[in-house]
């Protein structure tokens, strides 16, 4: 029997591994949900109760970078690990002085090109998955150091799955273009991010106690993703119309 990667492997060689075993496991790869999408599958109803479900988990993610900043210790070693962090927390809250927009503004303009008003995304409940999804990313980049909950990001997956479901919503959902901002930035963006999360992982994988951490905090992400789509299928009753199907 081998050795679990974070015994056999450390430093880059660990970020490789943690990184192939994301692309290959993550939701966004694996969850049907997304590639019924991908073929124009999901019944646009359903699309819409997800965009409006994902949309309060996205408008936390600068918060969660902000609780990572926060947790970025001030030593000269970790200068450029800030740098990192707030560049990305910048991108994704967008640039005080109105520069660039922020990402969660970017996915209201998409629900708008799906037929989803902002006051309606704004304003939707939460369902309790969605409420668990965010307090458990939150409180796991509070908790944890940030390079511990770096290697639970998802950017590396999220390049992929931009990329794939960009052509869908043009052509199966008719989201005209100028609703595309955020798939088409991220298609971009997140490759950038994922190879700075990835130098973080490398930069600080020198234990096994750590890497265990990191990859736990991983399969953490994929829990949290996973539950996220799952709440809103359990409340459509589109999880169990597809179970029946079959």
């Amino acid at each position: 029997m081998s050795e679990a990667p974070w015994v056999r492997f450390e430093g880059e060689k660990f970020r490789e591994e943690l990184t192939k075993y994301k692309m290959e496991h993550h939701p966004f790869r694996t969850h049907p949900f997304f590639a019924r999408i991908e073929n124009g599958e999901v019944p646009i109803p359903v699309v819409r109760e997800w965009v409006k479900q994902f949309y309060p988990w996205l408008a936390s993610v600068p918060i969660a970078m902000a609780e990572r900043f926060a947790n970025c210790s001030w030593e000269p070693a970790n200068d450029r690990y800030r740098r990192m962090i707030l560049d990305q927390l910048v991108e994704e809250a967008g640039d005080p002085k109105g520069t660039t927009t922020g990402h969660p503004e970017l996915w209201l303009r998409f629900c708008e090109g799906l037929g989803v008003p902002r006051t309606e995304v704004q304003s939707a409940p939460l369902l309790p998955s969605t409420m668990v999804a965010i307090d458990d990313f939150l409180y796991t980049n509070r908790v944890h150091p940030f390079y511990v909950s770096a290697a639970g990001s998802s950017e590396p997956p999220n390049v992929e799955l931009c990329a794939r479901l960009l052509p869908s919503f043009r052509t199966h959902y008719r989201v005209d273009e100028a609703h595309l901002e955020y798939y088409n930035l991220h298609v971009v963006a997140d490759v950038e991010h994922s190879e700075w999360i990835g130098q973080i992982v490398a930069g600080f994988a020198h234990t096994v106690e750590i890497r265990k951490q990191m990859w736990d905090q991983m399969l953490r992400g994929f829990s949290i993703h996973a539950l996220l789509v799952d709440g809103v299928l359990g409340a459509t009753n589109d999880g169990a119309a597809q179970a029946k199907a079959k």
